[in-house]
């Protein structure tokens, strides 16, 4: 997994935030209803992002979140050090090996490593409005089945 499901959750309420930009200050439980993500999620990921300088937070009632960094400019690769406080594809070995580097590689090392430095420069080259950009709507799965899941058209009824 490139990120933890905090992160998931992260970028799932940035990307409404991003959508609603106009409005000044957004309040966790509007963003909680319209993404699917639990309202103490929402408050722990946000504090992490305004020390992070990527939020802002007002209290009152018309107090609540903003960008105080532009998500035009605003990386994945941002959004993920900020809320897992790792680099994304940390060191660690793909088969999970205690020890693997160049001199002692396990059998996917350079495949790996190779795909790794793709990913972190597609992450740092993503801004969230980029993300945002290339779909028209964005529809969340239900929690229980775990993946963002972007589309570009309203959901199918079974």
């Amino acid at each position: 997994m490139i990120y933890s499901k905090t992160c998931e959750y992260a970028i799932r309420a940035l990307a409404y935030l991003a959508k609603n930009k106009r409005k000044s200050f957004s309040m966790i439980p509007e963003i909680s209803r319209q993404t699917g993500v639990p309202k103490f999620y929402i408050a722990k990921i946000f504090q992490s992002l305004v020390k992070s300088s990527i939020l802002t937070s007002q209290r009152g009632p018309a107090g609540g979140f903003s960008f105080k960094k532009n998500p035009d400019t605003l990386t994945l690769f941002e959004i993920i050090r900020a809320v897992d406080h790792i680099s994304p594809l940390a060191s660690d070995c793909v088969m999970g090996l205690d020890q693997c580097a160049a001199a002692n590689a396990c059998p996917l090392h350079f495949v790996w490593a190779k795909a790794k430095e793709e990913i972190l420069c597609m992450l740092r080259k993503t801004t969230l409005h980029q993300m945002r950009k290339k779909t028209t709507r964005l529809h969340f799965r239900e929690l229980n089945r775990s993946r963002l899941l972007m589309t570009a058209g309203p959901k199918k009824e079974a």
